[in-house]
């Protein structure tokens, strides 16, 4: 039985309520994934996805997720790349402050490395004068990431599905540094400079197809994964 098939299985036995058999096969495939460059993209995704799920209905789960991301943490004097798997599990668990509480004990050094992912965590946590001093200068952030979107964009065509699968993707990344940016700027209480970056994120896009399509995320946030929900949608129909 093949990775997938495994998850299946397991997934299988959650939906039957057969929590312990689903734990255990969980726990068991994210240590096998993170084996195994071939399946290792499922570890973060799948797995870890299908393993919060049963955490929110079995205490036990929740209680090994916890177990698995301090045991990461442990290892992260050794391992600063572990920081990466432990975000992420943290995101899945709501746990939010553990990532702001690992990432101001970093060296800083290893903090500059792995501020971009710790941000949204410590601004949520309220420390904004820790994020802006990661990142100092937002509004160059916003243009970079807006450039990158302009180059991206050079290279697709919208008139296939994958070209507007695509953009879609690209915009998302876009407007998360935008979002990323609005809330440094408002939370520093530089409401000013927060509405003029919101204006220049739409006019920094050259494309008039992606610069709509940032407009709409902006006006109603999760319009883009709306968007690319239908696509896929429409594709699999």
């Amino acid at each position: 039985m093949d990775t997938v098939q495994r998850l299946e299985s397991a997934w299988n036995a959650h939906s039957a309520g057969e929590f312990e058999p689903a734990l255990q096969e969980y726990i068991a495939l994210f240590d096998a994934t993170a084996k195994d460059p071939e399946t290792a993209s499922l570890r973060l995704s799948y797995v870890l996805a299908a393993w919060a799920k049963l955490a929110e209905e079995y205490i036990p789960a929740r209680r090994a997720l916890v177990e698995e991301r301090d045991r990461l943490a442990a290892q992260l004097p050794v391992d600063p790349g572990l920081f990466h798997d432990i975000r992420i599990i943290n995101d899945k668990l709501g746990d939010l402050q553990n990532t702001y509480h690992l990432f101001e004990r970093m060296p800083e050094a290893r903090a500059q490395q792995h501020a971009r992912e710790a941000l949204p965590s410590v601004m949520a946590c309220g420390d904004y004068a820790l994020a802006r001093r990661y990142l100092p200068q937002p509004e160059q952030h916003l243009a970079l990431a807006a450039m990158q979107l302009n180059e991206l964009k050079s290279r697709v065509n919208v008139l296939t599905t994958e070209g507007m699968a695509e953009l879609l993707a690209d915009v998302f990344n876009y407007t998360t540094e935008v979002a990323l940016v609005l809330d440094l700027l408002n939370g520093c209480g530089d409401t000013a400079a927060a509405a003029i970056a919101r204006q220049q994120a739409v006019d920094l896009v050259q494309a008039p197809e992606a610069r709509a399509c940032v407009q709409a995320e902006l006006d109603v946030p999760g319009s883009t994964l709306d968007a690319m929900v239908e696509l896929q949608n429409s594709v699999t129909a």
